[in-house]
């Protein structure tokens, strides 16, 4: 058999999983062979260097096992990067074995399922050099440290049982979120095809964007579901509503911080000037809601009629009007009419 490893590299690898085997019955003489250790190639992916790390030899746990609760308290976490432990085990000569796992359990089943191992749960220690793995498997789904429990005992051929985990031993595994990468937030799981499954009011890739309905309105933020965090100058549940430092008049209605809707007839910042539609023109003033003023001489709804236009039809007889008339080229010269036109002559 490969030598033991030093008591402290044992220690820190061993006592993380099954090298915390107890010997059952203190002072008990074990006649009969049994071996189990953690080769050199295991080790090296543990430890950095390669060493066989003895843990059952001749039926007898190493020395550094006897005292698990001080173990336990120096021991560390089963690294991100490390999936699965192997240990290797044989019974050497006529002598029998039997094993049983008792107990594979994560008590952080959203961090880690249950162990595994990779031969039945009860059997007989092979005369044979073999490896008996244990998984942890992550799941995936977010990090943390799963706490878990492996409890397995070694009986002889007559039922006695030689070697046993401690009662209430708890080992500890490190997970991070590998099937959907960059995890899955605020409560989402990641399902078998990579992809973040959201709780109700959330999405994106990975469940990081709250759903708001109505939605955040003027640039507001969606916190949390039906939560917004709005902008300056807005206000209410989904960020509709303005808190304007300007007073709109006339009937506006403030949509952005200084800027009034101004209803019709109505302009200007804060709706205090008046609007005619069309334009009063050159000969009107807008004094009210489509509303003008005429200047002098001028008249109508947008003053671009002159008062001669008027006067010179109210003039004609009655029935010439429509008449046409053209007179004599004698008549024309002698009396030196004007055309007929808008302005008094």
């Amino acid at each position: 058999m490969a030598r033991p490893a030093a008591p402290i590299s044992a220690l820190q690898i061993c006592s993380i999983m099954l090298c915390a085997l107890t010997q059952a019955g203190a002072g008990q003489q074990q006649m009969d062979t049994l071996y189990m250790w953690i080769d050199a190639h295991q080790a090296r992916v543990l430890i950095g260097f390669e060493e066989d790390i003895l843990i059952v030899s001749e039926g007898k746990m190493a020395p550094f096992t006897h005292d698990f609760r001080k173990a336990q308290q120096r021991m560390p976490a089963i690294p991100v990067n490390i999936h699965s432990m192997n240990f290797t085990w044989k019974a050497t000569g006529q002598a029998e074995y039997f094993y049983e796992f008792l107990s594979l359990r994560s008590l952080d089943k959203g961090i880690m399922a249950d162990p595994t191992v990779n031969i039945p749960l009860l059997g007989t220690v092979p005369h044979k050099t073999s490896v008996v793995q244990v998984g942890f498997p992550c799941l995936g789904s977010q990090d943390g440290v799963a706490a878990f429990e492996v409890n397995v005992i070694v009986m002889n051929s007559e039922g006695n049982v030689i070697l046993q985990t401690p009662q209430n031993a708890i080992f500890f595994k490190t997970c991070q979120q590998a099937k959907c990468p960059g995890g899955c937030r605020n409560g989402g799981f990641c399902n078998d095809r990579h992809v973040c499954e959201c709780p109700d009011g959330f999405y994106g890739p990975h469940c990081e964007k709250a759903l708001c309905m109505p939605r955040c309105m003027n640039g507001g933020l969606c916190v949390t579901p039906g939560l917004c965090i709005c902008p300056p100058g807005y206000y209410g549940n989904n960020c509709d509503k303005v808190n304007c430092t300007t007073t709109c008049l006339n009937g506006g209605t403030c949509f952005y911080p200084g800027k009034c809707i101004c209803p019709s007839g109505f302009e200007g910042d804060q709706c205090e000037t008046t609007v005619c539609e069309p334009s009063c023109g050159a000969h009107g003033t807008c004094i009210e809601p489509n509303k003008c003023q005429c200047k002098e001489g001028w008249s109508g709804r947008h003053c671009n009629k002159r008062y001669g236009a008027n006067l010179m039809n109210s003039l004609r007889p009655t029935g010439t009007k429509n008449r046409q008339h053209t007179p004599s080229p004698k008549r024309t010269e002698d009396r030196n009419v004007p055309p007929e036109s808008n302005y008094i002559w």
